[in-house]
Order: C-alpha cells, then structure tokens, then sequence
C-alpha cells in the first residue's frame, strides 16, 4: 500500500489526503501511517504515451550478443568525424563503506573521444536509475559540444530496458530522467542503438569504468539525482513485507499441528512453485501437507468403520509410507 501511495501522481485524490490539514496532533489516519512507512521520492506524473519510430522493435532484434556486438564495431569503426556517438552505463556495487550508485558516460566524434563525466546518485536507487540518468547526462554534454547541420548523434546503451522506455514511454522510476530523454531525443533527432555489454566495445568499456569511478566517488549532483527513486524505495517496501510475514509466521507457526510443521514449509506472498503442479499430483501433495486423505489416523480420527487402512503390502496407510514406499 505504501508503495502504491508513493506512485500516485501528484493530482490524484489519494495523494491530497496524504497531508493532514492544520496542526492535528493525532497520529493521522491510517493512509498517513501507511505512506510514512517509507522515505519520500518524486512522484510520477501522468504524461502522454510516447511514440518514436522503432519502439515497439526489440532492441536485440533476436540477434545474440556476440553477433550484434561484431555489427556494432564495424558500423562505429565505419562513422565519419561528424557523427557524435554517446556510450553510457550505471553501476551498483556494495563494499564495507555502504551501497554505491552512480553512472558515466563516454562522447566520441567518429572514433574519437572528446568529453567524458560521471556521479554518483541516491543511494536508495537502482543500477536502471543509474543508466537512465547516465544516458541522458552524456546527452546533455553531446548537445553543448560544436556541432553543424549535419551532425548525427547516436545514443548507444547496453540495458535493453533503458532503451525501450527512451524510445516509448517513461517508467515510473527516475521518470523525469526518461522524460527530459524524450524531449531532447524529439527535438534533436537522436537516434538509438543497443551496444552490448562486455563484448569489448570501446565506448562502452569506458562508461562501464566511468560508472564504476562515478558511484564510488560519492558526489551526488544537486536535484533530481540526489533524491530516492521509486525503484529504491520499493526495495524498502518488499524487505518491510518481508520482515513483516516472516514475523507473523514465526509467530503463529507454533500453534499449527506437529504434523503440519514437521515439513519445515516457509510461508511466501509469491504464488507457490506447487501451484503450477497439474491438479492430481497437488491433490496428493497437499493431502500429505495437511494429512487429510486416505490415510490411517484420517480415518480413525472421523470414525469411518469401512475405511481401508492398510496398504496392500500390509504396513499402515501414512503420509510417510505413501512417499518412502
């Protein structure tokens, strides 16, 4: 619930009734607990579906990553000097000093690099916030260098997730970065290309080591990037449910019958692997979960007097010896 509130836009009715009026001194209502529970973060705007040519197209176009990456080298080894190619890519790393999140981006003019940067972002963010805000940071730079009419430009990004939200629409984590994306990719005819990672492609062995440099030098840029994104704080909600569940079931777990517990089972909010068994094999699993079936201490316990219960080997029908027999 929490989460939620904090991805409502800003108009929303919920969201009005997240602030109490005046100087009550009560608790607040219960949406007010709930939103509490969780650091603030820039909430999502609704803004208008965002349409480029090739965004409904996979950026792999299903072509393998090792082939793509041999394309790639000799179409950007092949660029003239006017073309402006923008490498860039995030980084999360932890060491005992904490989390580190930051991005770097590296700008060639045909095979030539001519400007580099990099930072560091919130912490409570993701590596996708990272190379969201780190495309549009070298798209920014590339826009101040001297260029003419002639000039393409290229961003080429490794996250194939970052691509499909520069070219259609934004999500709601680090939106305003994607959304900023889509104003200058509009106005300036950027065009997009997947560069895949670790297949030793110049530019983008540079970014990676540029984000690398930038998480860990801990200069956050003053404004959006200094703020928690959405993805960060859902990491906080799910380890709140987490704990939460986890206590509840620790809880309550010794009052459940011995041969229930006697399974070790651990209690999830995902939907169960065993959920996606085909119903008779479910059926015979959850009989021996919960020892209700056709099983000896079953049929005594109900008093059934023509009940069969013995195996046709002659042992006691048991949970155990339908499984070990």
């Amino acid at each position: 619930m929490a989460l939620r509130l904090r991805r409502l836009d800003v108009r929303h009715p919920l969201t009005m009734r997240l602030t109490a009026p005046g100087h009550r001194t009560q608790n607040g209502t219960r949406l007010q607990s709930a939103d509490r529970l969780l650091p603030g973060a820039p909430r999502p705007i609704l803004s208008a579906p965002h349409y480029t040519p090739g965004c409904r197209t996979d950026p792999t176009q299903g072509i393998d990553k090792e082939t793509s990456a041999a394309s790639f080298n000799d179409w950007w080894n092949a660029l003239p000097p006017n073309t402006v190619t923008i490498f860039s890519d995030g980084s999360e790393s932890y060491d005992d000093a904490g989390k580190h999140v930051g991005y770097g981006y590296a700008i060639y003019q045909g095979q030539a690099l001519v400007a580099t940067g990099k930072g560091a972002i919130n912490t409570l963010s993701h590596v996708f916030d990272a190379e969201a805000i780190g495309a549009l940071k070298g798209l920014q730079k590339a826009l101040t260098l001297p260029s003419n009419a002639d000039t393409q430009r290229w961003l080429c990004i490794d996250s194939t997730s970052v691509i499909w939200c520069k070219r259609a629409n934004a999500s709601d984590t680090s939106q305003w970065a994607f959304l900023e994306s889509h104003r200058l990719i509009d106005r300036h005819a950027v065009n997009i290309r997947w560069s895949p990672g670790h297949q030793g492609i110049t530019g983008n062995e540079a970014a990676d080591s540029l984000a690398d440099a930038g998480a860990k030098s801990d200069i956050v840029d003053p404004g959006p990037t200094a703020q928690p994104t959405i993805s960060g704080i859902g990491s906080i909600a799910r380890s709140l449910a987490h704990n939460v569940t986890s206590g509840w079931w620790r809880k309550n777990k010794p009052t459940l019958s011995g041969g229930y517990r006697k399974w070790q089972l651990d209690y999830a909010l995902k939907e169960p692997m065993e959920l996606k068994l085909s119903r008779p094999t479910l059926h015979r699993l959850l009989a021996l979960r919960s020892r209700h079936g056709d099983f000896e201490a079953y049929h005594k316990r109900f008093k059934h007097e023509d009940a069969e219960t013995h195996c046709p080997c002659g042992k006691a029908k048991t949970p155990e010896h339908l499984v070990f027999l």
